[in-house]
């Protein structure tokens, strides 16, 4: 029984991967590098420094900084000096940055009806509950 429910798990991370991508490239963005992460949260929290996106989005600070490198050659985001810290920058997004952020919120709200779709909201309570016993075992 276990076997079957670490298959299907898997099979449905797999799925969910693939239209993440596909949605991502969609939109002009890399998937896997954290940039779908890093512009919804910069868009929440305007004018934040690299390190507290890294911690915010749990991506190691040089993959992060190669990931704003892009975000800024294409127009998405801008740095600027922190004034507190010679050594720091401020991230901000651009008014095309905000946008793409909002199509990224949008199409991974999609996502989240396709994953739900067909449930009632108690099932769905008590799948979410079930998900969180066997996060809870594998955190043992």
């Amino acid at each position: 029984m276990g076997q079957q429910l670490r298959e299907i798990l898997f099979q449905i991370e797999l799925i969910k991967r693939k239209r993440v991508q596909e949605f991502l490239l969609g939109i002009g963005l890399t998937p896997g590098q954290g940039q779908a992460r890093i512009l919804v949260f910069v868009d929440a929290h305007p004018a934040v420094t690299q390190k507290e996106i890294a911690d915010a989005c749990m991506l190691d600070v040089t993959t992060m900084s190669r990931t704003l490198d892009k975000l800024q050659k294409q127009g998405l985001i801008i740095r600027e000096r922190d004034p507190d810290c010679r050594r720091s920058c401020r991230i901000s997004l651009t008014e095309e940055g905000r946008e793409k952020a909002e199509a990224v919120r949008e199409g991974f709200s999609e996502i989240e009806q396709m994953i739900c779709s067909g449930f009632r909201e108690d099932e769905i309570g008590q799948l979410a509950g079930q998900l969180l016993r066997i996060k809870e075992n594998l955190l043992k």
